[in-house]
């Protein structure tokens, strides 16, 4: 009996040991954490695998087709040729790309061209810009820029559009202003831009080299916050240009850190061109194979 007794004492121990053991192997390399940021609308169709991560992601984004469409007439809002307007800061203007054409706003303007769809683009962005600059005329707050009467919704509304898009990335995380006035700012846009009917679209944040942590955190909260707020309306480029810490890849990053090289314009146009409002309103149904 005694030494049954020990045979089944010493297989209980043998078995806690095994279920311990396995236990510890399970955790040792734990899976990266991935933080939860879904975007605001079907990501743009590219030839990259499901296993591939995202901040390893660097594939091509596949632009739209055009359905041959011409554009709504409804569209030209009096003027003689439909009107886009740009509103934003060195990115939109161009800055990193290796020439003017490789500019994700020129890339536009170029596959709209060539897809005859016919289009005027009006650029008003300015380096440096935050969503301060392009308050409308009037808006005063204290140790904030005034809006630049030449460049902001005002004057962007005056051209009659039918679609502003608003590219204002990283500058205004920079300048280290609050979640909360940002997200007023757009809120104080979006008001007017609704007020005339005129469609919009805005770009989320794009990660930006910051010395600080906190500050690419910042990018990644503030971008969640505007796609939970307004998902029909935001163009989330900020995982594709990424690495897991928010700076830039070095595949889609210019010399300083901050602006997107030709491919990440390309990136940031793309995704553009593959917003499910873009494409209803310009007449794209469908993509490349």
């Amino acid at each position: 009996m005694k030494n049954t007794f020990n045979a089944s004492k010493l297989s209980f121990l043998f078995l806690l040991l095994t279920l311990f053991g396995c236990k510890e192997t399970l955790f040792d390399s734990p899976a990266p954490q991935v933080p939860n940021t879904e975007v605001a609308s079907p990501a743009p169709v590219t030839s990259t695998s499901p296993a591939i991560p995202w901040w390893e992601d660097t594939s091509e984004v596949v632009l739209p087709i055009s359905d041959k469409k011409p554009i709504d007439p409804s569209y030209r809002r009096g003027n003689e040729t439909p009107t886009i307007v740009i509103l934003g800061s060195s990115s939109a203007k161009g800055k990193g790309a290796s020439t003017s054409s490789k500019a994700w706003v020129e890339l536009m303007k170029s596959k709209l061209k060539k897809d005859n769809k016919i289009v005027r683009v009006v650029n008003l962005s300015e380096g440096g810009y935050t969503t301060y600059h392009i308050m409308p005329d009037g808006n005063k707050v204290a140790n904030r820029p005034a809006p630049d009467k030449a460049r902001n919704i005002t004057k962007a509304l005056s051209y009659k559009p039918f679609l502003i898009i608003i590219n204002l990335p990283t500058n205004d995380v920079e300048k280290k202003y609050t979640d909360k006035e940002i997200l007023n700012n757009y809120a104080k846009l979006r008001t007017l831009v609704v007020k005339e009917n005129v469609n919009y679209l805005v770009t989320g944040t794009q990660p930006r080299n910051f010395t600080e942590k906190s500050q690419r955190t910042r990018l990644l909260e503030l971008n969640e916050q505007m796609v939970s707020l307004d998902p029909a309306h935001i163009v989330d480029v900020l995982k594709k240009l990424s690495i897991q810490s928010f700076k830039i890849k070095k595949t889609y990053a210019f010399t300083d850190g901050i602006h997107p090289n030709d491919k990440g314009h390309a990136v940031i146009n793309g995704y553009v061109f593959n917003a499910p409002l873009f494409k209803q309103l310009m007449g794209y149904t469908a993509v490349n194979p």
